[in-house]
């Protein structure tokens, strides 16, 4: 399956090779996959550790020396048996992953020192646990790995050219062709109830067909929660399954605001706090902070990631397990729950677009789904559910923050452009 992020890994691999690498993403988006596809395709030699399923591997890094460590990992590979014949200068780097480093903590302070040792490798990290640290010190090449976006999705279902008309279009503001329009609409429903999780895409194309899709979902969503209760005590792993399970009904209120009261009576911010920073550093929640008027007057404010804020929109970081998230709920409201998905799949696809994600609403009810900061401009984003865009919400926001220069509408209507508002059909976001 093809990933756009192969070309990023390239670049590392040729520019940047010196420091170490840093994969991140949710449990499931294929990050092992796509490593080890990598050193297959781009490396004549590659050692491959798992620091969560085999803690002996941390032994590999035992003492001080560097040398000694470099001859520990070189002994891994069946490629050289007789690691110390192998020179540090040979052209052609091993490349060197270690999976789920979260499982050992001092970890960035052994690879500074093997990094110094001059190691005839290249270091490949990935984890499932966002930590701040690793992107602060920019000790190392940070790259997160993402669900399949739509683009992605249509090039796995050999549907590439509608990709390449898709980014055409909307740089253009040109209308595609109707017959071509309503065919994205239809493989955009796919990809609403599929997702872009790596497994349930995979069972969509290879079995050519939905049946087996939400067992999937349900595998991984058992898999994040497992991996939870291993992660923390037993109290915390309670609210982090609390919070996971409460997304959907969250999502399906006409406002879509986290309450923590749907959680249970009583429950607050602060009880619940860690939970949900927790499901946000595993990648698997996407926050969605208010802006208070103050902040649309200080766009240094708009960009910044912060979960201090009380009021705020938790979405999932996948639409398909949203989506079958949402069978599971009694209480239908077709409409809301429409409303839920698209904003959550225009959520995810801005999210791993590299945008910092924010809305507004006024004391009127007036209110801007997603609020960007792009190219040094506040850009507001309203996102509807059907062809029809009307609406005051942008008229009201103007005037609250009058230096907007262009506005995006969000819907199943084709490309436009008209009165300083892009018009960009659903299936379009992930050019933005």
């Amino acid at each position: 399956m093809k990933r756009k992020l192969i070309n990023d890994l390239l670049e590392w691999k040729e520019n940047y090779g010196d420091k170490p690498l840093m994969l991140k993403g949710a449990r499931g988006t294929g990050k092992t996959y796509l490593a080890n596809d990598f050193a297959k395709a781009f490396y004549a030699k590659s050692i491959y550790i798992n620091l969560e399923r085999v803690p002996e591997y941390h032994k590999l890094f035992d003492g001080e020396n560097a040398s000694v460590w470099i001859q520990n990992l070189l002994m891994l590979s069946e490629t050289y048996p007789y690691a110390s014949e192998l020179s540090p200068n040979e052209k052609e780097p091993i490349l060197f992953i270690i999976d789920e480093t979260s499982f050992y903590p001092n970890l960035m302070d052994k690879l500074r020192v093997l990094i110094n040792a001059n190691p005839p490798f290249q270091i490949m990290c990935i984890t499932s646990f966002r930590n701040g640290q690793y992107e602060k010190e920019d000790f190392f090449y940070v790259l997160q790995l993402f669900p399949l976006s739509f683009e992605e999705f249509l090039i796995a279902a050999g549907n590439e050219w509608y990709a390449e008309a898709i980014r055409t279009h909307y740089s253009t503001n040109k209308k595609l062709p109707d017959i071509v329009h309503r065919e994205l609409l239809s493989f955009f429903e796919d990809y609403l109830q599929i997702g872009g999780m790596p497994a349930a895409v995979n069972e969509f194309i290879n079995m050519n067909g939905k049946y087996n899709v939400s067992e999937q979902h349900r595998i991984l969503a058992d898999s994040y929660l497992w991996d939870a209760k291993k992660r923390n005590d037993e109290r915390e792993s309670l609210k982090i399954s609390q919070v996971y399970n409460i997304i959907d009904k969250q999502l399906m209120k006409e406002n879509r605001k986290f309450q923590y009261t749907l959680i249970r009576k009583g429950a607050t911010h602060g009880m619940y706090t860690n939970a949900v920073q927790y499901i946000t550093d595993t990648f698997y929640g996407i926050r969605c902070n208010k802006l208070t008027e103050e902040a649309l007057e200080s766009t240094s404010e708009i960009n910044e990631d912060s979960n201090t804020i009380s009021q705020y929109k938790l979405y999932m970081s996948d639409v398909g397990m949203l989506n079958s998230s949402l069978k599971q709920v009694t209480d239908k409201h077709p409409e809301q729950e429409r409303k839920g998905l698209i904003e959550n799949y225009v959520a995810q696809t801005l999210y791993a677009n590299g945008y910092h994600l924010n809305y507004w609403e006024s004391s009127s009810q007036a209110k801007i789904d997603f609020i960007l900061y792009k190219e040094n401009q506040i850009l507001p984003i309203e996102v509807k559910t059907g062809d029809i865009t009307r609406s005051k919400n942008l008229s009201v926001f103007k005037t609250k923050c009058n230096h907007v220069k262009e506005a995006i509408k969000i819907s199943t209507r084709n490309f436009e452009y008209s009165g300083e508002i892009k018009y960009v059909p659903i299936y379009a976001v992930f050019c933005i």
